[in-house]
């Protein structure tokens, strides 16, 4: 009897040892994929790399001025000036995650070629401007206001546009609610629905299967720590503070994989009176320029045209082929 006894507390012993090391091993697995998402998390959020000099290029035929701006929380900014027609609306290019004001070149040199004047700046955490944090554009509005602050005392009384690519669009919606009528138009290009549904896309298209919502639950876990106002960075709300009279014009790219038509399409619902809604066949993130860049060309200048309310710029029409298509 004793023996058998013994027995069962030694098989009830074992398996309280199987018990504990399956424990263990769960909480180990558990804290590496904490650790491991929280590593990501805080890379994503920092500078792609260390603040490096933008030269503008020699080969260039625009006339620049090189500037720095400082943003109300006291951060420095690179940026170009290019100076274009007085009675003609400057437009400020703010480009997309991880690039800086070099990737505006070419939209640019579009503008000036037919005298508009264009500001080009460098957001936070990206090309020779300063800091580390990189919220994907929430923060960057700060940057956002300061280059339009810089433009009004440049051009008073004249009128702002800005141009957004990607996080730059969505820096612009952000700071779009305290700017009000200071900026009489805006053009989004490949603009994100929310910084959850950004990071679900890029997961998605890079990670297969069931690993991609393992790395997206890591993620959402973690965020608290590294991206506490996560909630905040939609730009789907935040244009929903832009004024209701102010024109928007978002442009996507139908093969878009990292912001998709459905987000672009999520947008203009909220500013369908006064927007407008253009899809790029064929195109993907931030290529619409390149995909089609003659419809490209047109669609920006034909929306500027309106905002300038000058004779002069009107004539302008004849540099632009064909008229504004409808929608696809």
């Amino acid at each position: 009897m004793s023996g058998e006894f013994e027995t069962s507390r030694r098989a009830a012993f074992v398996g309280r040892g199987r018990a504990r090391r399956w424990l263990c091993a769960v909480v180990v697995v558990l804290a590496l994929w904490l650790v491991v998402s929280w590593v990501v998390a805080f890379r994503l959020t920092r500078r792609r790399r260390p603040s490096f000099p933008e030269p503008f290029p020699a080969a260039s035929s625009m006339t620049y001025e090189s500037l720095r701006l400082t943003s109300r929380d006291g951060l420095g900014l690179g940026a170009w000036y290019v100076a274009g027609l007085d009675d003609a609306p400057a437009v400020l290019l703010l480009h997309g995650n991880g690039g800086s004001r070099w990737n505006c070149l070419g939209r640019a040199g579009m503008l000036t070629s037919v005298g508009y004047p264009v500001l080009m700046v460098s957001l936070r955490a990206h090309g020779d401007s300063a800091g580390d944090y990189n919220d994907i554009g929430y923060s960057a509005r700060l940057d956002v206001v300061a280059a339009v602050e810089y433009l009004e005392r440049r051009r008073p009384g004249k009128p702002i546009v800005i141009l957004g690519t990607s996080l730059g669009g969505a820096a612009a919606v952000f700071a779009s609610g305290e700017l009000g009528h200071r900026v009489r138009g805006y053009i989004l290009e490949s603009p994100y629905r929310d910084l959850r549904t950004a990071v679900w896309n890029r997961l998605h298209d890079t990670l297969p299967p069931v690993l991609d919502r393992v790395a997206y639950a890591g993620l959402l876990a973690v965020s608290p720590l590294v991206i506490p106002h996560i909630d905040r960075i939609s730009p789907w709300r935040a244009i929903g503070d832009m004024p209701g009279d102010t024109p928007v014009l978002i442009l996507a790219g139908e093969n878009d994989r990292r912001a998709r038509p459905e987000e672009a399409a999520a947008l203009y619902d909220r500013v369908r009176d006064h927007g407008r809604l253009v899809f790029f066949k064929g195109a993907d993130h931030l290529h619409m320029l390149d995909r089609d860049p003659e419809r490209y060309r047109r669609e920006i200048l034909a929306f500027l045209e309106p905002i300038s309310g000058k004779a002069g710029l009107q004539a302008r029409s004849s540099l632009i082929p064909g008229t504004p298509g409808p929608v696809p």
